[in-house]
């Protein structure tokens, strides 16, 4: 059943008059005919008794006109709730990268929510690469990832600079020489990270061949793992330094062309711009 249907169902109600409901909504008569007699065969009954005089709504025509004001009646709630309302309501569903939600987002978000408690805010992790599809999907309204991000229907703000360091237990050897690495097995997030990508692009740059690579799924596996003397990683400095263990690591600068890297927000161009979405992208950029 069409809502515009029964727009003109309720019109051609008003007036009493096909003829008139089409000049009231400035269609053809034969076209306000078709709208009613496909109502009609969906309903599977007789909505208005045809005379002279024009049209008369019969008992089952007069039972939908109920619900139908009803349902506009509520439409035009929903309209002013969306739109009209001054506060921000409604649900959110942010993605944001390992790091940034253990240790960039927490009290942002906590402080958001209590700025606008109506609003529903989800968090969802994840990889940048998965990140950035699902935004592109429409699954997330914007989502805190590695930029920078190169794609027509995005848009990205800048929201933290990070300095990636190389990272190593305090039980074994110390890294006297980057080549020290290919006697080493590193440890990565799965794929779609852009942390995982900027340490092969350093290693193959620099011609540096791992004794050993091993994926994890969170960055929590890859630190307990480290310290174990298992192997090395690139983490974010700032991640690394509040870590509860971060005294039993060492921790080693990495060539400056490789350990800058930016945390972008990034949401469609044409995503939704609710009152919520909009407070929340207002939020994060004066933090």
């Amino acid at each position: 059943m069409e809502i515009s249907d029964l727009e003109v169902f309720k019109i051609v109600a008003d007036e009493k008059s096909i003829s008139q409901a089409a000049k009231r909504l400035n269609y053809v008569q034969s076209n306000v005919t078709v709208r009613i007699k496909r109502l009609e065969k969906e309903l599977r009954t007789q909505l208005f008794y045809r005379h002279t005089r024009g049209v008369t709504l019969t008992s089952t025509g007069k039972t939908l006109l109920i619900y139908t004001d009803k349902l506009f009646s509520v439409l035009e709630e929903a309209k002013n709730a969306i739109y009209n309302d001054e506060i921000p309501r409604g649900s959110l569903t942010i993605g944001s990268i390992e790091n940034v939600a253990a240790i960039r987002l927490p009290e942002l978000l906590t402080s958001f929510m209590t700025k606008v408690p109506q609003v529903d805010l989800s968090l969802k992790g994840g990889t940048t690469e998965a990140l950035i599809n699902e935004v592109l999907e429409y699954k997330l309204d914007g989502a805190f990832v590695t930029g920078p991000v190169d794609h027509p229907d995005l848009v990205q703000y800048t929201f933290r600079e990070e300095e990636l360091v190389l990272i190593t237990d305090k039980v074994h050897s110390k890294i006297e020489s980057f080549k020290d690495i290919s006697q080493r097995t590193i440890l990565t997030l799965e794929q779609g990270c852009k942390y995982r990508k900027r340490f092969e692009t350093w290693m193959e740059t620099e011609g540096l061949y791992p004794k050993r690579r091993m994926r994890f799924s969170s960055l929590e596996g890859i630190v307990g793992c480290v310290k174990s003397g298992l192997g090395i990683s690139l983490l974010s400095k700032s991640y690394v330094s509040r870590l509860p263990i971060k005294d039993e690591l060492n921790l080693y600068s990495i060539p400056k062309e490789y350990s800058g890297i930016v945390t972008v927000f990034i949401h469609r161009k044409d995503v939704l711009s609710t009152l919520a979405f909009q407070e929340f992208k207002n939020w994060f950029e004066l933090q």
